[in-house]
């Protein structure tokens, strides 16, 4: 018997998910090409991964900064 093929976990969807890239690591959802993104299917996660990308960005962008050398 072959293995049972997963199928997209976005509502009403009947496509197969795909394999690595459809894999939601926020939700833990399995989705096809159309809703793999986190926006495409609704993730519970959204919120959490901005807040995340943010933080990283900030802390990115405040170790680059530029600082004035005085009294040259």
């Amino acid at each position: 018997m072959a293995p049972k093929r997963i199928r997209c976990t976005a509502a009403q969807c009947r496509e197969p998910a795909q394999r690595i890239v459809g894999d939601c690591t926020f939700c833990q959802g399995h989705f096809c090409g159309k809703h793999r993104l986190l926006e495409d299917h609704k993730c519970t996660g959204l919120e959490d991964c901005k807040k995340q990308s943010h933080e990283r960005n900030a802390a990115q962008l405040e170790s680059e900064r530029t600082q004035v050398i005085r009294g040259v």
